[in-house]
Order: structure tokens, then sequence, then C-alpha cells
């Protein structure tokens, strides 16, 4: 383990996170994880909205890297920050997916819920994939998500991160940083499309390697407001 001393950034990180928007719904309803559909009118509508903001207020000017989920949706609200973002190239990473579905990937949901899914809630714990034998559990895939975030906050010291992905980055966020366990769900919150949740990397805390960190907002969706 290291002692923290060559962890230390010379000045704070940035973290901003861009929660997924609206997508276009499947019929029936279906299991997606990297094959989500793309932005509906309304998700497209909420997008605009953002950029919109951005561009008035500036206030993600200076990023230095912008990166997505592996997500339909995700990757193209990134693309669509470009136009805010002159300069960056959109990084896609895998690891800020939702819990990869393996087989159940596109399956649809009433199936599921009546095959794979009974035996699941008949025995439940945090730890059981969609599918038996294949897949992450929920708990796995914030794990993942978590250990993502960590590493490219090693990666970027002092820099400012751009983060689009769906709700699971967000609750890893607050777990890793709080440090709860993450078999558990002690709180939910709200999911508001497009909002804007940003942490401040202080410094590495010396003998730990865990990151001080300062919550600076949270679910900001002031431009989907009147």
């Amino acid at each position: 383990m290291t002692d923290g001393t060559s962890l230390r950034t010379p000045r704070p990180t940035r973290l901003v996170i861009v929660r997924s928007a609206h997508g276009a719904a499947d019929l029936p309803p279906r299991i997606h994880t990297h094959t989500d559909n793309s932005l509906d009118d309304e998700g497209r509508e909420q997008v605009a909205r953002l950029v919109s903001r951005l561009r008035s207020t500036g206030e993600l000017d200076g990023a230095t890297h912008l990166l997505s989920s592996n997500g339909t949706r995700a990757r193209e609200i990134a693309e669509g920050l470009q136009s805010v973002l002159p300069g960056l190239q959109v990084e896609t990473d895998c690891g800020f997916c939702d819990p990869h579905a393996a087989e159940a990937e596109g399956r649809e949901v009433d199936e599921w819920l009546a095959t794979d899914a009974q035996a699941r809630l008949e025995n439940f714990t945090p730890y059981l994939p969609k599918v038996p034998g294949a897949g992450e559990s929920y708990t796995v895939g914030l794990q993942r998500a978590a250990r993502a975030v960590t590493e490219t906050l090693l990666d970027s010291k002092g820099g400012f991160i751009v983060l689009v992905a769906g709700g699971l980055v967000l609750q890893a966020t607050f777990w890793q940083f709080l440090g709860l366990p993450f078999h558990a769900n002690y709180f939910s919150f709200a999911h508001i499309p497009t909002a804007i949740t940003e942490w401040t990397l202080l410094d590495w805390l010396p003998g730990t390697g865990h990151p001080y960190v300062r919550l600076d907002r949270f679910n900001d969706h002031r431009h989907l407001l009147g």
C-alpha cells in the first residue's frame, strides 16, 4: 500500500459529472447497458438547454478532459458538449458504464422477470448479477465505477475532468468518497437528467491513499427550470 507521498497533487482536481439524459423507450422494454437507445426529443431538448447554459456561463471553461461511459446517450451528450469545450476529444471508458448485463443484454424485461429474475428475488443479495453466473451485480458494478473514478483522478492530478455517465457513477462517487460499504444502500437520491454534480479533490490523505474531497454542488439543473 502506498504511504500517500507519491499521490500528493500540486493543485485541486475538479470532477464534474453530467448525468445522462432521457432516451427513447423500447417497446417492449429491454435490458440495456452498452446498447441503450439514443436520446429522444425530450433528451435532446435537455442537452440543448445544458449546452446553452454552459455557453452563457462559461462554467466549464478550462476543462482538460472530456470523458464518457460507453452508453449511447452518454456519448451523444459528450459529443454535444464538445461545442462548448473546444479542442477536447471524447474519451470513452467502460469503467463508467452501468452494471454489465452480459447474457441479459437486450432481453425483454418481462421475459427476464419471468425467468432469471424470479430466482434472483427469492435468494436476493446485492452480489447477484441479472443472469446467474454471468455479468455484474449492482454492487460489483458500483465498485468497478468507483475504481474507474479513482484511477481517473490519479491520472489527471490538477486537471479539470468533465464526465458524462448514468446514475451508477454518481452513486459510486458518494460511496467511495464517504467511505460507505458497497454492499449497503443507506439512502437514495433523485437522478435528474443532465444535472451537474461537482467534486473537488483537494489532496490525497497521507498514509491511506484515500482522496480528500469537497462536494461543491449536487444535481444542479437550473437549465431545466423555467
